[in-house]
């Protein structure tokens, strides 16, 4: 049976992986020649790396990850992940927790990770980090996810709702949107979060994802897409 982690990375490579050849990518990742744009697609090799890796990582900056966010990000080497909704960190060979890093190695997680909150992606309008809020749990395989506004500079006012109540519902919910957007409205597959994550973005979270819904119809009155 196919499980949610592959389910995912099964529907992100349908929406056509191109990327910026740099150095760093190994030619087993390429499916395709660089282009005279400098473009390449590439495509997924197994990952090689362990638990321990990421928790050596995590416990430089004086925190954890989740082991359902470790089990998703070390399946493969893969050289890009933004979903629109959501920019989650990649993973390239040479680079394995480069992006992992630098979601905990700036000034936002240093205010952040003390109070029990893990940056770990960002958030596709650019408002700022995703973050895992671990705090009042002793459970270790997944947490709920929030949103932080950068703007806000450390302060918890900052600080969302809860928009997934894991990260394994946040898969669930991410791998229809890439797979439907592609002949449906992104709202119109946003509104299917309520019931896929009901106690999280179909609780907490609908408020968020509203605004995101309103923000799709006001793009396509305007610009027509």
């Amino acid at each position: 049976m196919t499980d949610n982690i592959e389910q995912f990375f099964n529907a992100y490579l349908t929406r056509g992986v191109n990327s910026v050849y740099t150095e760093d990518v190994p030619r087993e990742m390429m499916a395709s020649g660089v282009n005279e744009d400098g473009w390449y697609e590439w495509k997924l090799i197994p990952g090689s790396l362990s638990n321990d890796d990421y928790k050596k990582v995590a416990a430089e900056f004086g925190t954890s990850l989740p082991v359902s966010f470790i089990e998703w990000h070390k399946r493969y080497f893969f050289a890009d992940c933004d979903c629109s909704i959501v920019r989650l960190p990649h993973s390239l060979p040479s680079q394995p927790l480069a992006e992992i890093i630098a979601n905990l190695d700036w000034y936002i997680p240093e205010q952040l990770i003390p109070l029990g909150l893990i940056p770990f992606a960002s958030e596709g309008n650019d408002t700022g980090p995703l973050v895992f809020d671990t705090r009042g749990s002793v459970e270790t395989n997944d947490y709920p996810i929030r949103v932080y506004d950068h703007e806000y500079d450390g302060e918890l006012d900052g600080l969302s709702e809860i928009i997934f109540s894991s990260f394994d519902k946040m898969l669930a919910c991410l791998t229809p949107f890439l797979n439907e957007t592609n002949t449906r409205k992104h709202f119109e597959v946003i509104a299917d979060f309520y019931t896929i994550d009901p106690d999280g973005a179909g609780s907490t979270g609908r408020p968020y994802w509203e605004s995101w819904k309103a923000m799709g119809r006001a793009n396509l009155e305007e610009f027509g897409y």
